[in-house]
């Protein structure tokens, strides 16, 4: 498993299976902070093509640096036509829909579950 974490967020990536997890709130001031963890996303699209899970369930806090980095994603995917993405939200944070929605626009076949 390949963890990034600071001290109010944790981002797990399972290597058996293409789920990322995310946890906390991810405040970061800039594309820059955010390399690192676009780069584990990104990594995942250079691998064997199945479906991606990002659990977002458990992310209390996305700033708008974080929101430009899951945009960059959801185009880079949309770009690699076999691509298969999946975001599982949660219904009690409001602000998941209304974010997970616009990155719709990006790629209409990305797959929201809010629970």
């Amino acid at each position: 498993m390949k963890t990034i974490k600071d001290e109010s967020f944790e981002i797990q990536r399972h290597e058996d299976t293409p789920r990322v997890c995310f946890k906390g709130a991810l405040r970061l001031s800039g594309a820059a902070d955010y390399t690192p963890i676009l780069d584990m996303l990104m990594e995942m699209l250079a691998g064997p093509q199945r479906p991606i899970i990002l659990d977002l369930r458990d992310l209390e806090f996305l700033n708008s640096s974080g929101i430009t980095m899951f945009s960059r994603f959801v185009i880079a995917a949309r770009d690699r036509q076999e691509a298969n993405l999946e975001f599982i939200a949660s219904e009690k944070n409001p602000w998941h829909a209304r974010s997970l929605k616009n990155l719709q626009r990006l790629m209409p076949e990305l797959v929201v579950k809010l629970l």
